[in-house]
């Protein structure tokens, strides 16, 4: 009996302050628990795989694959809608732009990335946030400061600034002075629209519309072909430009049909003139002279 009281008694006045302590430690493994899940959530925000942004600045696709173009720029973030566009135009290996007041390759480098815009057949949106990511270096952070500024910028509008920057404003001001007196003279229409194309990056204010585009061509070709086409009144550039191919390529097929018929006029007439010609005999008229002297 003593020894079941003394049992007894020494479980009693243990139990209370064991289970206040065990209580104490589960809330305080309760509270550490619910900080960590919070700062888990703080850092590391769950992003669902249909609505992921990926960031392209570090390579990251959607398989998680790394470009080849990493570390090229801080920014930006592409949304998923022109991922599979980007991937596809990075296969077409674009050249990257660092920079430098150069202006042939800035011009250059322009051409070429909206040679592969044509190809991909790219939106406004996509060009802009294509082209600020194959910038690198000082390009690289002039555009994280620059494009900031201007969200939803066209493309139209990259290429004004990206010139304002790295195209020396003596350069712009000599290009677009020469493209206001562009003629084609005697060169060919290709030749000309090269030029022309090339030219009117420099003055996008004297080819702001289709048309004025357009009449800006019209007005600078050779007088043969302008008083074909100008009665016309095309309204487009592609259709100026088409008409005047045909009108140059009939105007050559013209003269080389008069170049034959000239020559094959000058080679019957040299034909019947040898024909005609008889060689001069002297007549030997031994009996009248008795010395036997050809007369």
């Amino acid at each position: 009996m003593d020894n079941t009281r003394g049992s007894g008694q020494e479980g009693g006045n243990d139990n209370p302050q064991m289970t206040e302590l065990r209580n104490m430690v589960q809330m305080l493994v309760g509270a550490v628990t619910a900080q960590q899940q919070l700062l888990q959530q703080h850092f590391q925000p769950p992003q669902p795989q249909e609505t992921r942004e990926l960031d392209l600045s570090r390579g990251e696709t959607q398989q998680g694959e790394t470009s080849e173009y990493r570390g090229v720029t801080e920014d930006p973030i592409i949304p998923m809608e022109s991922v599979a566009v980007v991937r596809q135009f990075l296969k077409l290996k674009p050249p990257t732009f660092k920079g430098g007041m150069d202006p042939v390759k800035a011009n250059d480098w322009i051409l070429a990335m909206e040679k592969n815009f044509r190809l991909l057949r790219c939106g406004e949106q996509q060009k802009v946030e294509i082209g600020s990511y194959l910038l690198a270096g000082e390009a690289s952070r002039w555009w994280n400061l620059k494009g900031v500024r201007e969200p939803g910028m066209d493309w139209a509008r990259f290429k004004v600034i990206f010139r304002e920057k790295f195209v020396p404003r003596a350069v712009q001001n000599a290009k677009c002075s020469e493209f206001e007196h562009l003629k084609q003279m005697g060169t060919t229409i290709a030749d000309y629209e090269g030029s022309f194309t090339n030219l009117a990056e420099y003055a996008p204010h004297l080819v702001a519309t289709d048309e004025m585009r357009a009449r800006r061509f019209e007005d600078g070709l050779r007088h043969e072909i302008k008083r074909v086409i100008r009665p016309l009144v095309l309204p487009t550039y592609a259709e100026v430009l088409d008409r005047a191919i045909i009108v140059e390529q009939d105007e050559i097929e013209r003269k080389k049909y008069f170049d034959s018929k000239r020559r094959q006029n000058f080679g019957a007439e040299g034909t019947s003139g040898q024909k005609k010609q008889k060689p001069e005999m002297k007549s030997r008229n031994f009996g009248n002279n008795p010395k036997g002297q050809v007369q």
